[in-house]
């Protein structure tokens, strides 16, 4: 005894006694890898397509950025940003509709797309960074990935450039204390700047220990007493009350003794000052 399936496009004859496993198996619905099934496709994936007893529709092709794939029979299908299994059925429906009976589609990622985001500047290791293929890559997670920031860099200044173009301005202790918080995705960019202190310095001249010039920290930050404390401190013939800063041909005279003393308001110096402890005299 036989049974007779027709395909819309041909008709076979089997025998009984297969017939019930045949008719189990067409009538499935479109499978795919359960580990797969919830990933979302993106350009540049590679995927494969095998069409149960149809070879001839087997293929394996890349996504194109525009999010289409092209598949025998019916073209190019638009499956970027979607599902696996959403995919899955958009293309057995396709099938089905004009050439097809109840077919069974299996689809599955052959390569996934490598993305990244670049991390420059004063970073370890500079470079890009690839996206996990989950998707989930944070702005600390990826200045990590980096190396971290060096020594040089402006801690306070730190500059994410998505890929639409918009930027924004983080510290790295901002950062740090939201971890997580800023998701990333390929084609951002991230720069540390480097300091702007570099190489900057105030001269710290007359009677202290170590005329000449003292390095500006990279922080930003340098008050008066503790420029004085790196040029040796005061000798025993200066006058702590009449220290001036030279500030772009401006003069200040302020009174060193007092500042010390009162710690909560320090004077605070530029790079380039030129600071002068003048001789006590006697």
């Amino acid at each position: 005894m036989t049974l007779f399936v027709q395909k819309k496009t041909t008709l076979f004859i089997i025998p009984m006694m297969v017939a019930s496993v045949f008719t189990t198996l067409i009538s499935q619905a479109a499978t795919v890898n359960k580990s797969d099934s919830s990933y979302i496709l993106r350009a540049n994936d590679v995927v494969r397509l095998s069409v149960y007893e149809e070879p001839d529709l087997s293929v394996q092709v890349r996504i194109l950025k525009t999010g289409q794939a092209s598949f025998p029979l019916i073209g190019s299908v638009e499956i970027g940003g979607q599902s696996v299994a959403t995919a899955v059925e958009k293309i057995r429906l396709l099938y089905a509709k004009d050439y097809l009976i109840d077919p069974k589609i299996t689809l599955m990622v052959d390569d996934y797309a490598v993305e990244f985001v670049s991390v420059i500047g004063a970073v370890k290791g500079p470079g890009q960074i690839p996206v996990p293929v989950s998707g989930k890559l944070d702005l600390a997670s990826a200045i990590a990935s980096a190396g971290g920031i060096t020594e040089n860099a402006d801690s306070q200044n730190i500059q994410l450039i998505r890929d639409s173009g918009v930027t924004s301005t983080f510290s790295m202790a901002a950062i740090q204390s939201s971890a997580g918080s800023v998701a990333l995705a390929s084609g951002d960019r991230i720069i540390v700047n480097q300091s702007a202190f570099i190489g900057k310095t105030v001269a710290v001249l007359g009677q202290v220990g170590k005329p000449g010039p003292v390095v500006f920290p990279i922080e930003g930050k340098l008050d008066l007493v503790n420029a004085i404390a790196l040029a040796g401190g005061m000798t025993q013939l200066s006058n702590p009350k009449k220290v001036s800063i030279n500030r772009k041909g401006t003069v200040t005279v302020v009174d060193f003794q007092s500042i010390s003393q009162r710690g909560d308001r320090p004077y605070l110096l530029q790079p380039d000052d030129v600071v002068t402890v003048a001789e006590r005299l006697f």
